[in-house]
């Protein structure tokens, strides 16, 4: 994950920020392993950001332009906050700790998750959740890509009753339900452990990925990234905007996840993926 990346200043920057910040060796991690160990819930959220983060800086330090307006799927929008000055790296970092104590203590008591979904229409979606009113809808990732989060045994009776029909379905590795209904009743308790935090404006426009408006305030960008951990992600009303900027479109993190997504939304936009080092950086 960190291949390439080690000797170029910015991102080495962001990452020993997050490491201070968190206490975990993310690039021992990101460079060796063990997998399980970078895949645990708590740590990969915090690779992710610093990773992405990092990446956009280096880009940025060796020539990239300001963006007109960048956004992120799911909690990659906490990438895009930070990217865009509005709060710095470890106040996003102390988000994602805010929400991963909350959820436990919120979920104790029933496992709780996500499940994928793709290639079946959503009409089918659903009317499958019908039978199941504590599941929630929680991404539309494109016209037949799907999650649905909420208690995982409901989980597991939606992926056995559509997976015959589906392209794909299962469980993703997360144990909160995020994006839903769920997650509401915590926003006020994660609101107050992030009290102290004073966003800045936006050095750039951010998208939100609940419904494509343009946060252009201090105020309206924070907000969104606070509330974003129980608000549905609508990944084809994002690419809608990114459409109407018209400007050229890059992803940066590990991998070429969103440039796929948007690719599938509308297949004449071209996502230029900078997951390899600048060559003058």
């Amino acid at each position: 994950m960190s291949a390439g990346w080690e000797a170029h200043g910015a991102w080495a920057d962001t990452l020993e920020a997050a490491e201070i910040h968190t206490g975990v060796r993310l690039r021992r991690l990101m460079a060796e392993g063990p997998l399980e160990e970078l895949r645990f819930q708590r740590h990969a959220p915090c690779a992710v950001l610093a990773h992405s983060v990092g990446i956009y800086r280096a880009w940025r330090a060796a020539g990239m332009p300001l963006p007109r307006a960048a956004t992120g799927h799911s909690m990659g929008f906490y990438s895009a906050l930070v990217a865009a000055e509005v709060v710095p790296l470890e106040a996003a970092l102390d988000l994602f700790s805010a929400v991963e104590d909350l959820s436990e203590a919120a979920f104790a008591g029933r496992a709780m998750g996500m499940a994928f979904l793709i290639g079946v229409p959503e009409l089918e979606v659903r009317q499958a959740l019908l039978a199941h009113p504590a599941l929630a809808l929680s991404n539309r990732n494109g016209q037949a890509q799907f999650t649905v989060s909420g208690p995982v045994d409901e989980l597991e009776a939606v992926v056995a009753a559509m997976g015959p029909t589906a392209l794909k379905a299962g469980l993703l590795p997360v144990r909160h339900p995020l994006h839903g209904p769920h997650m509401a009743a915590l926003l006020p308790a994660i609101t107050r452990r992030l009290a102290d935090v004073v966003p800045s404006p936006p050095a750039f426009p951010l998208i939100s990925h609940f419904d494509g408006r343009l946060l252009v305030t201090a105020t309206a960008a924070w907000d969104e990234g606070l509330a974003s951990v129980a608000l549905p992600v609508d990944w084809p009303t994002v690419v809608a905007r990114l459409r109407d900027l018209g400007a050229p479109l890059a992803e940066c993190g590990h991998g070429n996840q969103l440039a796929g997504l948007t690719r599938w939304a509308d297949r004449d936009l071209q996502v230029e993926s900078l997951k390899r080092p600048p060559p003058s950086a």
